[in-house]
């Protein structure tokens, strides 16, 4: 009798946190069943939900493990960059994807993302924002998996912009993506290179996540920067940020109470971890006026103001 073939070793593992919305997480399982090409990889959801939330979770879990080489392992409940280091201790590959449980991706997705993984790097997948999203979600809300593969599938293969006729297909870019795409095209000046990681859609070796001490948990409940300041360190170890434009995430937006206030807070608390030029201006790109052209203005004002006397 011939020995078993060894399974090949699991290339990717996509990390998908969920507290709430199980509607958007039971979309974003679809789109990951509906891969094509993929590598070897797993899907870790990191359940951080209340109690009285977990049995509607329950659910949606068991009918995509009939698709989906899933697992979930428990939240610690103490905020995202926490769950995130949950999900990320418990992967068994080489490549960690963080995914959030809000993002359509398209069937190319792991294969982009597999594609583009070497040593030295992290990634970060092209971002949009769908503002119809509640529309795209009821019209969901009944459908099965094949079906919502089919709508998201041309809605990423095929996306459009702004100026669709079509609601549930007019996407845009926020200011953050707009200038990761500006650096990485070269039509605007590359003020940081950390600049990118955002924990919806990006990816690293697990090895790098580990020699920098994973996302800060310090930034606790509060919404917002512990993503990027990882992204900080992440560059600070010499990694280098990697656009990938085909591993395509839409997020299904939604509103979000308090959010610039809990945004404030953490910004500041980024500041003082990194009081670089570019992290101090970072309210010029992130602040709900900003901009890629005010953020560069104000990266150059900020470097000229905390320069040396007699430097140039």
């Amino acid at each position: 009798m011939s020995p078993p073939v060894p399974s090949p070793p699991i290339t990717l593992a996509v990390v998908v946190p969920t507290r709430g919305d199980h509607r958007r997480l039971r979309v974003t399982l679809a789109c990951l069943a509906a891969q094509t090409d993929a590598p070897p990889h797993e899907v870790i959801v990191v359940d951080d939900n209340e109690s009285d939330g977990r049995a509607a979770l329950a659910g949606i879990l068991a009918d995509a493990r009939d698709r989906l080489p899933l697992r979930s392992v428990p939240g610690p409940g103490r905020g995202r960059a926490a769950v995130r280091n949950a999900g990320a201790d418990a992967a068994e590959a080489a490549w960690v994807v963080f995914l959030d449980a809000d993002v359509v991706v398209g069937p190319r997705f792991l294969r982009a993302y597999a594609d583009a993984a070497r040593p030295g790097v992290f990634l970060h997948g092209r971002m949009r924002e769908l503002p119809t999203a509640e529309r795209l979600l009821t019209a969901l809300e009944e459908a099965r998996p094949a079906e919502i593969q089919r709508i998201t599938a041309e809605l990423t293969v095929a996306p459009a912009d702004a100026r669709s006729r079509d609601p549930l297909r007019r996407t845009m870019a926020n200011a953050l993506e707009r200038a990761v795409e500006a650096m990485d095209a070269g039509t605007l000046p590359d003020v940081a290179g950390w600049l990118g990681f955002v924990g919806a859609n990006s990816a690293v070796q697990k090895e790098a996540w580990r020699s920098v001490g994973g996302f800060d948990e310090g930034f606790g409940r509060d919404w917002g920067c512990e993503d990027i300041e990882f992204g900080v360190r992440l560059h600070t170890a010499g990694l280098r940020r990697v656009l990938v434009p085909e591993a395509y995430g839409i997020h299904l937006s939604h509103a979000r109470p308090g959010r610039w206030h809990q945004h404030g807070r953490n910004m500041e608390r980024l500041a003082l971890l990194h009081p670089l030029p570019a992290v101090r201006a970072l309210t010029a790109l992130l602040g709900p006026d900003g901009t890629p052209e005010r953020y560069v203005t104000a990266v150059r004002a900020e470097a000229a103001r905390t320069r040396p006397t007699g430097t140039r």
